[in-house]
């Protein structure tokens, strides 16, 4: 039993725990570790990120109490600043889009956050940059106001270098499957990684029109995963390989593990899972680790809706369907996405 008391809700960020998978769909005689990011204070790895932001914000003088922090985020990460808003005492407002859901908006309010809606999408159909000029225009309303720009703050990446990084190091397992919006966490995890335990994979999942890795940026419905660019804060050099799904097959394992495992999880981390076990499927590798990102309860009127789904035209793929899908889906090098970027910061295929 722990009896430990903390000082405040913000000290029980991190040292998530990491669950065993047991379901046919992981092959005999090998391993599939979860790691729970949703058992956070507000249920996602973003409490992470904010807590590192903040707190490198509010040791260097760029945040204080009574002042005022603006951010884009697709939802998570808006909850966790406007966690860590009433607990520093600072204000907080933040810019979502339209397709961030109720509950997570309901959440952000709880806190007694300042919510922004863009409604508008930007050439390629996508809402972060629209998003992020909304916070550029904010900025200029509110003057002394602090961005903590999770895209490309260097802090993001630092800060899961030096704390999830190590939980995740200390595992033994042959590949590490991470999302990738930002880039902040699998990047600074998999660095803390590379110098640990070198000979461990990391592979990035990413979901089907998103623009990370090359490509035009299409518009998808997996929240929290993609952007219609590559922020500073993705390092191809400490990735090894990459996946990309799309929301019909993300969903449908989110739905099957929802019902067959009691795993009700995000969107992003459908993705993550579906990376994890196709690589045990199609690899030597004996065990693998999938970080899961939030918590499918921020999703029960979308992923976890019928309607919405038959909406969307989002068709649940049954278990052998799936199956057929994670057998045959590549999984390819960095490089082969991305030669031009690598050859232009030095960095040559292994």
């Amino acid at each position: 039993m722990n009896s430990m008391i903390y000082g405040s809700i913000a000290e029980c960020i991190g040292n998530t725990p990491v669950v065993e998978l047991h379901d046919s769909l992981v092959p005999r005689t090998k391993r599939l570790l979860v790691k729970l990011e949703y058992c956070n204070p507000s249920f996602s790895i973003k409490d992470r990120t904010a807590l590192g932001l903040v707190k490198a914000a509010m040791s260097s003088g760029r945040l204080a109490r009574g002042g005022t922090l603006i951010e884009s985020t697709s939802g998570n990460l808006g909850k966790s600043l406007a966690m860590l808003g009433a607990i520093y005492g600072f204000r907080v407002i933040v810019v979502i889009d339209a397709k961030t859901s109720l509950p997570v908006i309901r959440w952000c309010k709880a806190y007694g956050a300042q919510l922004e809606m863009v409604c508008e999408t930007d050439e390629n159909g996508g809402y972060q940059k629209t998003r992020v000029a909304k916070v550029k225009k904010l900025l200029e309303q509110y003057p002394g106001a602090f961005w903590p720009n999770q895209y490309d703050n260097e802090d993001n990446t630092a800060f899961h270098y030096s704390t999830t990084g190590e939980e995740v190091a200390a595992l033994d397992v042959d590949a590490i499957f991470g999302s990738v919006s930002t880039g902040g966490h699998l990047c600074g995890i998999s660095r803390k990684v590379k110098e640990k335990r070198p000979q461990t994979t990391v592979i990035a999942c990413d979901v089907e029109g998103s623009a990370v890795f090359g490509g035009t940026f299409k518009s998808y419905l997996v929240n929290g995963a993609g952007l219609s660019w590559r922020s500073r804060n993705t390092d191809l050099s400490v990735l090894d390989k990459i996946c990309m799904w799309s929301d019909q097959e993300a969903f449908s394992l989110c739905r099957l593990l929802a019902r067959d495992a009691g795993l009700l999880v995000g969107g992003s981390g459908g993705l993550v899972l579906c990376g994890a076990l196709a690589w045990l499927k199609q690899s030597c590798a004996a065990s693998a680790v999938a970080i899961v990102p939030d918590t499918g309860a921020n999703y029960l009127e979308q992923i976890y809706n019928d309607e919405w789904l038959d909406q969307k035209d989002i068709t649940v793929l049954s278990r052998i369907e799936l199956d057929q899908r994670l057998k045959t889906k590549p999984i390819v090098d960095v490089d082969e996405f991305c030669t031009e970027e690598l050859a232009a910061h030095g960095h040559s295929a292994s």
